[in-house]
């Protein structure tokens, strides 16, 4: 190695070790800055945390409810949920979905009715499904409050505020009429065998649920359904699956992912995170401010020893970057603690949750769980470190910017 070139090396190795020590010159300052980096880093990385496993319990609530995470249906009942506008071959397409690894389905076809018990009727859709599959794709029939799921096809379950209405009960015989699909009448007659409450008032009024196979003699359907809802193994992936389903689906059928089915879930996510993103912005802004300030004064009280450093002929260049190598490690300090902070608490609420406490009612107006389970993803560990890493270096080069005009002979009269 040529002299020159060894002796820049061994200068810039000099500046690493003298700004560690120079860091601990003043270790109350030291710990006071690395302690605000470590501070802000600490609760942008938890609230990035909590917020994505909030969206993650939010997104797998409100597609488990009895949505699904996707639906496929006839590209007209998209638009209007007409009962002639069916899938036909249901049989077939679902035994062939079953195929797909990592994939349930649940088939269901529906029909408007008029639901009468005794001389009281209201209006009502009547679902058809299959139990068995659909307690592996939603978790609506965890709600029943009484009695049981339908065994036969001449068994219903509605809910709660319907029975109510009706002056029914288990053991309760209801009475269906509506329009079939060829122009005729549909008409069942179901007994109550179970009763439901979902906490939604609406589907409380106007849902009752039976076997498909009882929907689609009724309606005169035949081997024809309305809607397959969907889950996935891997929510992550659900994309992914939906872009490998269109390719086997007939053309005129199309899937919808949760976000299409469930538009109000997707914008309250994101005008969340607009929100979040503000208020961490302005609080790693000011905390680059601090820096900006703790540096300022960093070169005010060092000037006779940067004006002494100029006098032996260093460059100021250097010493700029001594002071940045400064920042840097100041940063690394309060990173690393911030790090070891958000491992420890992420960590353990991610298995012990945090309660909503007296706020589950709202919560579940909002499709939220009782309790909160933080999820460390990638981003919520380097978003914080990588701004603030940005904001001390543009901090202490800011601040020791004046060392470029600092004149030796007036920075050694300096007191």
């Amino acid at each position: 190695m040529p002299p020159a070139a060894k002796l820049s090396f061994e200068y810039r190795g000099m500046v690493w070790r003298v700004a560690w020590r120079n860091l601990w010159r003043s270790p109350r300052r030291t710990w006071l800055t690395a302690g605000s980096i470590a501070f802000a880093c600490l609760l942008v990385s938890v609230g990035m945390a909590m917020q994505d496993g909030s969206y993650e319990a939010m997104i797998e609530t409100a597609t488990g409810f009895y949505i699904g995470q996707a639906q496929i249906s006839h590209q007209s009942f998209v638009e209007d949920e007409r009962l002639e506008h069916t899938i036909t071959d249901a049989t077939a397409l679902v035994r062939d979905l079953d195929r797909i690894p990592n994939l349930i389905v649940a088939p269901r076809a529906q029909g408007f009715a008029l639901v009468s018990v005794g001389d009281r009727s209201f209006g009502g859709l009547a679902v058809g499904v299959d139990f068995d599959k659909e307690q592996q794709v939603v978790t609506f029939f965890n709600n029943l409050t009484s009695g049981t799921l339908p065994r036969g096809v001449d068994e219903v379950v509605i809910g709660e505020t319907m029975a109510r209405n009706l002056g029914a009960g288990v053991g309760s015989e209801l009475v269906l009429l509506g329009a079939a699909k060829q122009g005729g009448v549909a008409a069942l007659v179901l007994t109550i065998s179970g009763l439901f409450s979902s906490g939604q008032s609406e589907l409380d009024r106007t849902l009752l649920f039976t076997h498909l196979e009882a929907v689609q003699n009724g309606f005169s359907l035949g081997d024809e359904i309305h809607t397959i809802a969907i889950r996935v193994a891997d929510l992550t992936l659900l994309e992914k699956q939906i872009s490998q389903l269109q390719t086997i689906l007939p053309d005129n059928v199309v899937v919808q992912s949760w976000r299409e089915l469930m538009p109000e879930v997707t914008q309250g996510i994101e005008l969340d995170r607009v929100s979040a993103k503000l208020m961490y912005g302005a609080m790693l802004i000011l905390v680059s401010f601090s820096v900006i300030n703790t540096f300022l004064m960093v070169v005010f009280e060092r000037t006779r020893e940067f004006g002494m450093l100029l006098a032996i002929g260093m460059r100021p260049g250097l010493i700029i970057r001594q002071v940045l190598a400064e920042a840097l490690f100041v940063w690394g300090v309060g990173v690393a603690v911030s790090l070891l902070l958000v491992v420890s608490l992420v960590g353990y609420f991610s298995s012990a949750g945090i309660s909503i406490g007296g706020m589950e009612e709202i919560a579940s107006q909002f499709y939220m769980p009782d309790r909160i389970y933080p999820a460390i993803t990638l981003q919520s560990l380097v978003v914080a470190p990588g701004v603030l890493l940005a904001g001390t270096q543009i901090a202490a080069f800011v601040a020791s910017w004046r060392i470029r005009n600092l004149q030796p002979v007036a920075a050694l009269r300096v007191d």
